[in-house]
């Protein structure tokens, strides 16, 4: 079983033009954290939201489930209908629901999206009860059967957040595991560059990212200046999975490098690109795939989920 931990949030999606980016005092292209105040001023000024389960480690469950892969989703929420609506998603998508209740008043974490015509996805953040998972939300039995485990880097900034990831992870290696972690934005790397790095180094098989995360943790200016810092500074690491954009994506293992063009698509909505992303591949390496077939249902992956609005694709997968 692969396990994915992370925030557990409801996504709000709208599609908008270029000029409300600046209206509404956006960070284009960027995931932006906000408070409950803020969250709420925005899903105002959203006038047909379309909403769905989202959070990125829980995208990626619900695309691994949906390929026919054994999945299981760790997450918080709170008790009420935004919670209980995650939840139920979650087992009607045929995941394991591993999420907890929070205990406290918190609302159940909502991410805005907002999509320009050019497709990109502009996130803002409230955590809510999601940022508060902690150690012992957590069950060592249900880790010891994870193959790998696939843990978000969004939920890196809060310090109970991240001794449950460092006590996950542990406990999965100590079982003959695989730990895998996403960067998931720059904003994330350029907080936590430091302490991803000590994270990488002792406790992670398999890194996912992009180019600009890539250059960020490593802090070169070109992504080939990061491949040879990644393959010096992390010989631990299995793979690094690293999507390129339109280009394509790159994967490195053993110091030997493999490049896979970018499946064509027309691009709608870029949200959940990356999570899809590493679904496919993720997908490839519970199955025994090759590098090669594992990249091919990667990409596939993130072609159909941008090629429509929201990351619950109606369309068939082909």
């Amino acid at each position: 079983m692969i396990i994915c931990i992370g925030n557990a949030l409801v996504d709000s999606l709208q599609t908008i033009e270029e000029e409300v980016i600046e209206q509404l005092n956006l960070n284009k292209a960027r995931m932006t954290l906000v408070d409950k105040d803020r969250s709420n001023y925005l899903l105002e000024n959203m006038s047909n939201p379309k909403y769905a389960a989202g959070g990125s480690a829980a995208n990626t469950a619900y695309w691994i489930s949906q390929l026919g892969g054994s999945v299981g989703f760790i997450g918080k929420v709170s008790d009420d209908i935004l919670g209980n609506q995650f939840k139920e998603s979650l087992t009607s998508s045929g995941l394991r629901d591993l999420t907890v209740f929070e205990n406290d008043d918190n609302q159940t974490g909502l991410c805005a999206i907002f999509i320009t015509p050019d497709g990109e996805r502009t996130m803002n953040t409230y955590l809510g009860a999601g940022e508060y998972l902690s150690k012992k939300d957590l069950s060592d039995k249900d880790i010891n059967e994870a193959e790998i485990l696939y843990m978000e880097g969004y939920l890196w900034d809060k310090s109970s957040s991240k001794d449950a990831f460092l006590y996950a992870s542990s406990v999965n290696k100590n079982s003959g595991g695989k730990n895998a972690i996403t960067l998931s934005d720059v904003f994330c790397v350029e907080a936590h560059r430091e302490s991803f790095i000590d994270l990488i180094k002792d406790n992670i098989d398999y890194v996912f990212c992009n180019e600009e995360e890539l250059n960020a943790l490593t802090l070169k200016d070109s992504v080939e200046g990061s491949f040879n810092f990644f393959e010096e500074n992390f010989p631990k690491v299995e793979q690094l999975i690293c999507t390129l954009g339109p280009k394509g994506a790159i994967v490195i293992k053993d110091n030997n490098q493999y490049f896979y063009e970018a499946t064509e698509a027309q691009v709608i909505d870029k949200t959940g690109a990356g999570d899809f992303f590493a679904a496919g591949y993720l997908y490839g390496l519970q199955k025994n795939l090759s590098i090669d077939e594992s990249a091919q249902f990667a990409n596939k992956s993130a072609a159909h989920v941008i090629s429509e609005i929201g990351v619950r694709p109606e369309k068939e997968f082909t």
